[in-house]
């Protein structure tokens, strides 16, 4: 009896002009013949093989070009024939990796709209079964683990698969059907809390020494001894789910990968490259076992959110990222990477509100059917994001010098608005957000008034910190850092942008986290605060702080990876407008002791604005919230507008 594996059934969908090695089961020794059939009953292709030990057999057969055709695969052999139906050959690429790639459309807002775009569209999916009996996974790759094709009419179906994945099919679909008839599809193969080395197979890492020697020295080489003991953590072990959800795909071919994983990998031997090894090992061996075109596999990977990795401050993120954006940089003809830190956070509160699952997932799809249009397909435009390509200190600024890849540079989408997530650093290595100066297509000045001397730079490297916005064209730019010795320690300071509301921040109550938008600047009592460019001197806009009574102030306060880290300063700064026969304080709040600093005027400006500092003593930790406090007596315009808080050494 002729049995296949669930990837072969009716209403599939197969990479066209290639192959197709049909796999199954039947009686020993008996000829297996495969056939692709068109409708009128003419034999395109067919291939022939023996089933050998235990009934296995495996036939490859040439695949037709791409084509709206609808033909049947009929296996033969021992006097059975099995046929399969409604089968479409076109574009199939295989969409893999943990619980970003694993979030099905169910959780998206638009879901609905995508539906409608894919409903009567030549687009499939093969969905790979969760199924594990006793939670027990198997040792040698599983063939027969369940799956079914889903249909672009089977909404309810859809709902249950890769919400990137089906985005970038769909327009990867609109792209490629431009005068063509070309099916499109995906192969649906994720699993939340995975670590990159659960994907990869056992006797690929047993034959190479180097991956051997890398996966025993990190302690993630498969062990048999140690084999599903791991309790309700059996799916994280190496190979388990490359055995479950990828051997069961065995036969069939792809144009190459969309890949979204590596929280799991965030903070792990990030100066031993060790994923980015693990990234060139996996191409390899997919590339091999499954490419279309071994030699032009191409594997896209959106790069990871800006999530809370590791102790406040710690790049760990920022390190992982960089292993992706290494690769495609070595080998932009294998790799493309999707930087997402300009993304507004957006997540679904029924999904526990975990903000490490942004919803904004048909953004990642449309990059990523955008770059596999250029990198694979030939279409005009952007193959990568651009990519710092070098960088001098001259002058006391940091000049950077971008690859033309993505157009030309620009910062945000408003004229004035300021760079996040750029920083610079001198000898010290503590970092303090940068100014900026666009200098040419491709290159662009950066400096800090507080550090003279630059000694490197960073962009997108810290965690907590989304919507950066460095473009160069209309793409992201890829993240990068300077110092290569060092291990980077970066706090974001949103308030040094008076004209910032919200930043993304986190605490914790009753060891629940709690992370949304928080303000920046927040009232003291009965003040009033809000964004003002009526009086506004050099930034986009200024904080105007006001009240009805003699004392009023706003204040800002700490969180992790926010933190007010003022113990690494010597004072702070401050332009203010408005202040002549005006008493300004700084107090800063560490605990149960408050600090009160007068902010002392040292200089004019003009047109109403001075400047203003206060020192700091010598404090021995972390400041929990700063304020500035006013006072006025008898005026008619209780108010103060505040622009350019700095930290100095």
């Amino acid at each position: 009896m002729i049995k296949l594996p669930q990837v072969f059934s009716s209403g599939a969908l197969y990479q066209a002009s290639s192959s197709l090695v049909v796999s199954g089961t039947a009686s020993f020794r008996d000829e297996i013949r495969v056939s692709v059939v068109a409708p009128g009953g003419e034999e395109i292709a067919s291939s022939s093989g023996s089933a050998g030990d235990g009934g296995a057999f495996s036939v490859s057969v040439s695949t037709p070009e791409a084509s709206f055709i609808r033909y049947s695969l009929v296996i033969s052999g021992g006097g059975e024939t099995v046929t399969l139906d409604d089968i479409l050959f076109g574009e199939l690429w295989l969409a893999s990796g943990q619980s970003n790639m694993e979030l099905t459309n169910a959780f998206i807002p638009d879901a609905d709209k995508l539906y409608e775009a894919v409903s009567g569209k030549n687009i499939r999916v093969y969905n790979v079964s969760y199924d594990v009996p006793d939670n027990l996974f198997p040792w040698e790759p599983k063939t027969d683990q369940p799956g079914r094709w889903i249909g672009a009419n089977d909404a309810e179906g859809l709902a249950n698969v890769s919400a990137m994945g089906l985005k970038f099919v769909c327009d990867l679909y609109s792209a490629l059907n431009n005068g063509r008839d070309v099916p499109v599809g995906f192969l649906n193969s994720s699993w939340g809390w995975t670590p990159i080395t659960g994907w990869l197979p056992r006797d690929e890492i047993e034959a190479d020494p180097a991956m051997t020697e890398t996966c025993r020295r990190v302690g993630t080489f498969p062990d048999a001894e140690k084999w599903n003991t791991r309790g309700d953590g059996n799916f994280q072990q190496p190979c388990a789910q490359y055995n479950l959800k990828i051997a069961p795909l065995t036969g069939v071919k792809v144009r190459g990968v969309i890949w979204y994983q590596g929280e799991n990998e965030c903070g792990a031997e990030y100066h031993n490259r060790v994923y980015a090894d693990y990234l060139r090992f996996y191409h390899k061996v997919y590339s091999k076992r499954f490419g279309a075109d071994p030699d032009s596999f191409f594997m896209i990977s959106s790069l990871i959110y800006p999530w809370t990795y590791g102790p406040s401050g710690e790049c760990s993120l920022g390190y992982l990222n960089d292993a992706f954006v290494t690769t495609a940089k070595e080998s932009p003809d294998k790799f493309a990477v999707i930087p997402i830190s300009h993304l507004e956070p957006d997540w679904a509160y029924h999904k526990n509100n975990h903000p490490i699952h942004p919803t904004n997932k048909y953004y990642v799809g449309e990059y990523a059917a955008r770059l596999a249009m250029t990198n694979v397909y030939g279409a005009d435009g952007a193959k990568s994001p651009s990519y710092l390509k070098s960088w001098r200190i001259e002058g006391g600024r940091i000049k950077l010098d971008f690859t033309d890849d993505g157009g030309k540079l620009h910062v945000g989408a408003a004229a004035g608005e300021r760079l996040r997530g750029m920083y610079i650093a001198g000898e010290n290595g503590v970092y303090l957000p940068a100014e900026y100066e666009i200098t040419g297509d491709y290159t662009m000045d950066i400096w800090c008034g507080e550090i003279p001397e630059p000694k490197n730079a960073a962009y997108g490297m810290q965690s907590m910190e989304p919507k950066i916005n460095l473009f160069a064209g209309d793409l992201p730019a890829a993240p990068f850092f300077t110092d290569r010795e060092a291990c980077l320690n970066i706090e974001a300071r949103p308030w040094y942008d008076c004209g910032a509301v919200s930043r993304w921040a986190s605490k914790l109550h009753d060891d629940v986290l709690d992370l949304f938008f928080r303000p920046v600047f927040e009232p003291l009592g009965d003040s009033e605060i809000c964004p003002d460019t009526a009086f506004r001197r050099i930034d986009a806009a200024s904080l105007r702080v006001a009240g009805e009574n003699a004392d009023f102030g706003c204040f800002v306060r700490s969180y992790p990876y926010q933190k007010l880290d003022f113990e690494k300063f010597s004072g702070l700064r401050v332009h203010l407008f408005n202040t002549d026969r005006l008493e300004a304080t700084l107090v800063l709040v560490a605990g149960d002791t408050k600090l009160y600093l007068p902010l002392v005027r040292e200089g004019d400006l003009g047109a109403g604005w001075g400047v203003y500092s206060a020192v700091f003593p010598k404090l021995d930790r972390d400041i929990d919230r700063m304020e500035f406090r006013f006072r006025r007596e008898a005026e008619n315009y209780r108010f103060v507008n505040i622009e350019h808080p700095r930290l100095f050494f």
